[in-house]
Order: structure tokens, then sequence, then C-alpha cells
């Protein structure tokens, strides 16, 4: 069960507050699909779920983030892959490493899982998003779109109970398009948690609660 409440964010150039007392709980399986215009605050809400902000975005912000009792808030980012996966809107900003197949393995191997273990989640996760030919390609070869289909791809290795993922259809193909959505269906089947900023209503019809951000 993920447990947020009254989550407020507000950026030291702001007069304002950006986000005001954000409140939502979800269950195992649930989809939460984050609507508004840019600069609602869709990604910044992700942020401060995942930790980015406060611990690398300084902003003003409070209120609790609660995953099956854990207090992802207390949490520094380096521990926070145990629990949750984030796909970023643009995915030069979280691909580094000169091999599709490093990218894979990197967080696999920060969590100490065994190598056999690690190729079989690997393997799953490269043929859920088509990237089964492309194991030794540099990542900077790739088409945006793909490199989206990376990110998605890093996150599904993981397999954590919690997803957050910002814009995931944008830059994508019809069957790249297809097979994310395949993969969310099996998620959510599987009791994950997710939590997606996205304008493409083709998400609609997973979607377990809707939450709509005013400009």
């Amino acid at each position: 069960m993920l447990n947020v409440a009254g989550l407020c964010l507000r950026y030291p150039q702001q007069d304002l507050p950006l986000l005001r007392d954000v409140s939502f709980s979800l269950g195992p399986g649930a989809l939460l699909w984050l609507r508004g215009p840019n600069g609602s605050g869709k990604t910044s809400l992700l942020n401060l779920i995942s930790g980015i902000i406060p611990q690398r975005v300084k902003a003003e912000c409070s209120g609790t983030v609660t995953l099956s009792g854990t207090d992802l808030c207390a949490l520094p980012l380096n521990e926070k892959f145990r629990h949750l996966a984030y796909q970023m809107s643009d995915p030069d900003h979280q691909i580094f490493f000169p091999r599709i197949s490093k990218e894979l393995s990197f967080a696999l191997e920060n969590a100490g899982l065994p190598a056999a273990e690690m190729q079989q989640r690997m393997a799953a996760a490269s043929a859920s998003f088509g990237l089964e030919q492309f194991g030794k390609v540099e990542p900077g070869l790739l088409s945006q779109g793909q490199k989206k289909m990376l990110a998605l791809a890093s996150c599904a290795a993981l397999d954590p109970p919690l997803y957050l993922l910002d814009e995931p259809t944008s830059a994508l193909s019809d069957s790249a398009l297809q097979r994310l959505l395949a993969w969310l269906r099996k998620i959510l089947d599987a009791g994950r948690i997710v939590i997606v900023a996205e304008h493409n209503a083709i998400l609609e019809s997973l979607a377990t609660l809707k939450l709509d951000l005013p400009k």
C-alpha cells in the first residue's frame, strides 16, 4: 500500500506553492494517472515521491510518503531503488553507460543479485521492450523512442513494488506503445503500483484513480 498524505511543494523562486495538500492511497495493482497542463506539477510530484526533491533539487516541502509501512522520505536516494523505479520524461537524463547490457545490469549489481537471476531479469526486460538485439549497442545510437524503451526496461528489470513513469508514451511507435501497454497490464496484474504522468489518454483504461493538477 502506498500512502501519500499532505504533500506540499514550493520552489525557492516561487511566491506560491506549486503543490498543496496532495493526498491519495494506492493498493496493489493500482495505477494513478496524473493529468494536467505543462507546469502544473506532475513531474515535480514524481520527483517529490522519488526523493529527487529535496535530496537533489532543493525546495520547501512537507507531507509524508509511505510504502508498505516504509517511510520513503527518510531513505537516501541510493536506497530508493529497493522500493521504486523512476522512468524520467527525457531518457538522456538517466542513461549513462556505453552499452545497453550495462545499463540494464547496473542497479541489479548494486542490489547484489546472483548472476543467474540478473541475466534472467535482463533477458525478460529486453524481450518486453524489444531490445534483445541491442545488448552490445551504444545507447547513444538509439532513437529517442528506443531510449525510452531502454529506460522502461531498466525499471522493469528492477521489479520494485512501485513504478513512477513520466510521459512513458512520448516518442514511441505504435508497436512500442503496444509493448508498453502489455507490460503495464502484466505488472498491474502482479500487484505492482504505478503512478503515471501522461497526456496520452490511451492509458485511461488502465487507471484506477485519476488526479488532476490545475495550472
